[in-house]
C-alpha cells in the first residue's frame, strides 16, 4: 500500500477516534475534552498539508493518482445477477488531496474558534463529539473510489448535520430546522440512489474508473435517454446536499444550530459534498444532463441573492449568500467549467467559513443579538472582526485582489464560453442570471457592512418586545455570569482563539495564496492541478463526431483551434488509437477555448456589476440619497416577495406539506372507516353466524342427539318392565306373540 494512501486512512480515521473519545468521556475530562477534539484535528491537517504538498507541490502533475480497495462483501454467484462483490478503496489525486487539506483546516479553525464561543455551553463535550463525526463523515466522501462508499458516507453527513443543526434541540425551532434539513435531503438522496442503481444494473460495478471505461468502450446498454436520466438522478443527491432549487429550503432554516457549526456546513462539509460529487461524476455526465445542471445553478444564484438583499439577521444573509455561491459552482460544472467551479469551491470555502465565524464573534459580542438593524458602529470596537470580515466580504462580492475575483469571473467566462459554443438564445439567460447575482452580491454584502460595522450603534432602538437575548442565552447554555460580564464591559474584541481562525481564513481569502497574477486567466497552480477530465459521453450522430466513435487528436485540434486537448487516462477509451477522444471531448475543449476567450469579456461585465452593487449600497445606506424604508413601501409586492423568500416555504406548506397531510387523513379515513368497516363488518357477520350456528348447534343438533338419548333411555326403561326374570311372563308374552301374528295372518288370508 502507498504511504500516502496509508496516510489518508489516518486522516480518516482521526475524527472519527475523536467523536469516539468524547462521546463516551467528556465528563471524565478536563474541559469536556474539548483540547483532544483539537489536537487531533491539529494532527490530521498536519498529515493532510504533508499530503498536499507530497501531491500538488512535488509532485506538481495533473494526472496524479493512487488508489487502493479491498473487498468488502462477496455474495459469490448470485442467481440472475452473477458475481457480487461490493468493494470499499481510497483514491488520492490532486481534488483529494486539496479537498482533504481544506477540509481538515476548516474543521481545525472552527474547532479552535468553538472552545471560545461555546465556552459554558452545558453539552460542551458532545458538541465537540459532533465536530468529530462530521469531519469524518466529509473526509469520508473525498476519499471514496466508488458510489457505493460515498453513497455510505453522504448518508453519516446527513445525520451529522441534523445533530448539529438541531444541537439546541430544546428550542422548537431547531428541533424543526434539524428535521427540515433531513426530509429535504431524503428526497435528492433518493434519486442519488436510483441513479446508483442505473448505472450498477448496466456494469455490476460501484467504482468510478470502472463505470468511466465501461461507458468509453460503449458498453452502457440501455439509451443516451437513460444515461442522462442517471446523470440528473445523481445530481439530484447535490440538489439536496448542495442546497439548489428545489430542495435550498432546509439551509438557511439550518442557522438555528451553533454558528462555528453553519461554518462548517456551509464552507467546509454538507454543502461541499454536493458540488464535490457532481466534480466525480462529470465524465459522465450527458450535455442534457449538463444543461439542467447549468440552469438549476443559475436560477438558484440568482433566487437566493435576490432574497439576501431584504433579510436582516446576519447569518441568514450568508446562508442565502452560501446558496447563491452553491449556485455559481453548480452553474459552473454545467457549463463544463469545471476546473473553475472547484476553484470557487475552495475560495469560497475560505471566505465564507470567515463570514460565518466573524458574524459568530459579532453576535458573541452583541450579547446574542443577530439582528443587524440593532448593531451599527461596531468598527470602533472588534477592529479585527472588522478587518477580516471585510476581507472576506470583498472576496465574495469579487472585488479584483481577492480570490472570489478569480475563481467567480472564470465561472462567469466558462458561462459565456457555453453559451456561445451552444448557439447562444436562451442559454445565454445563464451568464446573465450569473452576472445580476454578482451585482446583488455586492449589493447585499455592502448593506451588511454598513449596518453592522458602520454609523452609531442602533441597540437603543430596538423594540423591548424584539428581546429574545434571554431566551437565547437559555437555550444557548451561557451562563448569568457570562452575560453580565459581557453587559458591565459592553461590546469588546473577541479573545485570540476566536481571532486567529479569522485571521488565517481572511488571509487565505487573498489573490496570491493561489496565483502570482490577479487577473490569473487559468494560470495559477489551483486551475493548472485541477483539469476537466477526459469525457466519455456525448450526443450519437452529432456532426463532429459519434458517442462511441473515437476521433484522433489531430482532428480534434483542427476543429477546436489554439486550446490544449484535455489527456485522456490510459484504458479510458478502450480500443482506441492512443491520444483519441470522443465527440464530448471536442466539445468540452470547445467549451473551454470560448471560456478562455471570454475571460476578459467576464472581468469588465462582473466588475461593472459589482461596482453598480457597491455604489448602490453606498447611495441607499452610506449617503442616503435612496431611503429604504420608503422604497420597500413604494414596491412593497417586490419587497415581500423578497422577504418571504419567494414565499417557497409557504409554497411548499401549501402544497407537499398540507397535501401529505390531506392524503394522511384520507388515508386514515379510508383506514378507518372503510378498512376498519369491512375488517369490524366481516367480524360482525362471523360473530352473528357464529350466534346462528350455536342456536342450530344447541338446540336442533344437540336436540336430536338428545332425542335420540330420550327415546333409547325411554325404550329401555319400557323394555326394562318386560324384563322380569319370571318364566310365567315369558310365556303369556309368547302366548300374546302368537295370538297376535294368527291375527295378522287370518287378516292377510281374508283381504
Amino acid at each position: 500500500m502507498h504511504s500516502l494512501i496509508q496516510l489518508s486512512i489516518v486522516v480518516l480515521l482521526l475524527p472519527l477516534l475523536s467523536f469516539v473519545i468524547l462521546i463516551f468521556f467528556n465528563r471524565r475530562l478536563p474541559r469536556r475534552g474539548d483540547f483532544i477534539g483539537v489536537g487531533i484535528l491539529g494532527t490530521a491537517f498536519a498529515i493532510s498539508a504533508y499530503i498536499f504538498w507530497s501531491v500538488i507541490v512535488q509532485t506538481y502533475d495533473p494526472a496524479f493518482r493512487i488508489a487502493w480497495d479491498f473487498t468488502w462483501i462477496d455474495l459469490g454467484n448470485v442467481p440472475g445477477v452473477g458475481p457480487l462483490q461490493i468493494k470499499m478503496g481510497v483514491v488520492i489525486d490532486n481534488l483529494t488531496s486539496i479537498m482533504l487539506a481544506m477540509v481538515t483546516l476548516i474543521s481545525l479553525l472552527v474547532h479552535l474558534y468553538s472552545t471560545g464561543y461555546m465556552a459554558g455551553d452545558k453539552n460542551y463535550g458532545r458538541y465537540f463529539a459532533f465536530l468529530g463525526i462530521f469531519t469524518f463523515s466529509m473526509l469520508g466522501i473525498v476519499l471514496s473510489d466508488n458510489l457505493f462508499s460515498i453513497y455510505i458516507f453522504w448518508e453519516l453527513v446527513g445525520l451529522s448535520s441534523y445533530l448539529l443543526i438541531g444541537f439546541f434541540f430544546e428550542k422548537q425551532s431547531a428541533a424543526d430546522a434539524q428535521k427540515k434539513a433531513f426530509l429535504a435531503n431524503r428526497v435528492g438522496d433518493i434519486g442519488m440512489w436510483l441513479g446508483i442503481l442505473i448505472l450498477y444494473s448496466q456494469f455490476h460495478t460501484f467504482s468510478f474508473e470502472q463505470i468511466y471505461a465501461n461507458l468509453a468502450a460503449g458498453k452502457f446498454g440501455l439509451s443516451n435517454g437513460w444515461l442522462t436520466a442517471a446523470g440528473i438522478l445523481l445530481f439530484m443527491g447535490c440538489v439536496g446536499k448542495s442546497a439548489q432549487f428545489p430542495l435550498h429550503v432546509w439551509l438557511p432554516d439550518a442557522m438555528e444550530g451553533p454558528t462555528p457549526v453553519s461554518a462548517l456546513i456551509h464552507a467546509a462539509t454538507m454543502v461541499a459534498a454536493g458540488v464535490y460529487f457532481v466534480a466525480r461524476i462529470f465524465v459522465v455526465l450527458t450535455p442534457d444532463a449538463l444543461h439542467v445542471i447549468a440552469f438549476t445553478g443559475a436560477c438558484t444564484a440568482f433566487m437566493a441573492a435576490t432574497i439576501a438583499i431584504t433579510q436582516n439577521d446576519i447569518k441568514r444573509v450568508l446562508a442565502y449568500s452560501t446558496v447563491s455561491q452553491l449556485g455559481y459552482m453548480v452553474l459552473g460544472l454545467g457549463v463544463g467549467a469545471y476546473s473553475a467551479a472547484l476553484f470557487h469551491l475552495v475560495t469560497h470555502a475560505f471566505f465564507k467559513a470567515c463570514l460565518f465565524l466573524g458574524s459568530g464573534a459579532i453576535i458573541h459580542a452583541m450579547h446574542h443579538e443577530q439582528d443587524m438593524r440593532w448593531m451599527g458602529g461596531l468598527r470602533k470596537h472588534m477592529p479585527w472582526t472588522f478587518a477580516t470580515f471585510t476581507l472576506a466580504t470583498l472576496a465574495l462580492a469579487g472585488l479584483p485582489l481577492t480570490s472570489g475575483f478569480m475563481s467567480k469571473d472564470a465561472i462567469l467566462a466558462g458561462a459565456i464560453g457555453f453559451a456561445k459554443t451552444e448557439g447562444g438564445g436562451i442559454f445565454y439567460l445563464i451568464p446573465v442570471l450569473g452576472f445580476f447575482s454578482a451585482m446583488l452580491t455586492a449589493f447585499y454584502m455592502g448593506r451588511q457592512i454598513w449596518l453592522v460595522f458602520f454609523g452609531e450603534s442602533r441597540t437603543h432602538l430596538k423594540p423591548a418586545e424584539d428581546d429574545h437575548h434571554a431566551a437565547h442565552h437559555a437555550h444557548a447554555g451561557h451562563d448569568a455570569h457570562t452575560d453580565d460580564h459581557h453587559q458591565e464591559h459592553g461590546v469588546h474584541e473577541v479573545s485570540w482563539n476566536m481571532r486567529a481562525p479569522l485571521v488565517i481564513l481572511a488571509t487565505l481569502s487573498i489573490f496570491f495564496v493561489y496565483s502570482p497574477d490577479p487577473l490569473d486567466g487559468g494560470k495559477g497552480w489551483f486551475m493548472k492541478m485541477i483539469q476537466t477530465p477526459a469525457t466519455v459521453v456525448g450526443e450519437a450522430n452529432h456532426q463532429i463526431g459519434d458517442l462511441r466513435t473515437p476521433v484522433s487528436t489531430a482532428t480534434l485540434a483542427a476543429a477546436v483551434p489554439n486550446v490544449e486537448v484535455p489527456a485522456a487516462e490510459a484504458g479510458e477509451h478502450a480500443g482506441a488509437e492512443k491520444g483519441a477522444h470522443s465527440y464530448a471531448d471536442m466539445r468540452q475543449a470547445e467549451i473551454v477555448h470560448a471560456g478562455h476567450a471570454a475571460h476578459f469579456t467576464a472581468i469588465y461585465i462582473s466588475s461593472i456589476m459589482v461596482l453598480l452593487g457597491i455604489s448602490l449600497a453606498f447611495i441607499v445606506y452610506v449617503f442616503n440619497i435612496i431611503d429604504p424604508e420608503k422604497t420597500a413601501i413604494a414596491i412593497r409586492p417586490l419587497y415581500l416577495f423578497s422577504l418571504n423568500k419567494w414565499y417557497w416555504d409557504e409554497i411548499y406548506d401549501a402544497t407537499f406539506i398540507k397535501g401529505s397531510m390531506l392524503l394522511a387523513n384520507i388515508l386514515s379515513w379510508f383506514d378507518t372507516t372503510i378498512v376498519d368497516g369491512i375488517v369490524n363488518g366481516v367480524a360482525t357477520l362471523v360473530r352473528n353466524f357464529a350466534f346462528l350456528n350455536d342456536g342450530f348447534d344447541r338446540h336442533v343438533v344437540d336436540g336430536l342427539v338428545n332425542f335420540t338419548a330420550f327415546t333409547v333411555n325411554t325404550t329401555g326403561a319400557v323394555l326394562r318392565k318386560l324384563q322380569t326374570g319370571k318364566v310365567q311372563t315369558y310365556v303369556v308374552m309368547l302366548l300374546l306373540a302368537v295370538f297376535g301374528y294368527f291375527v295378522f295372518y287370518l287378516t292377510r288370508l281374508i283381504y
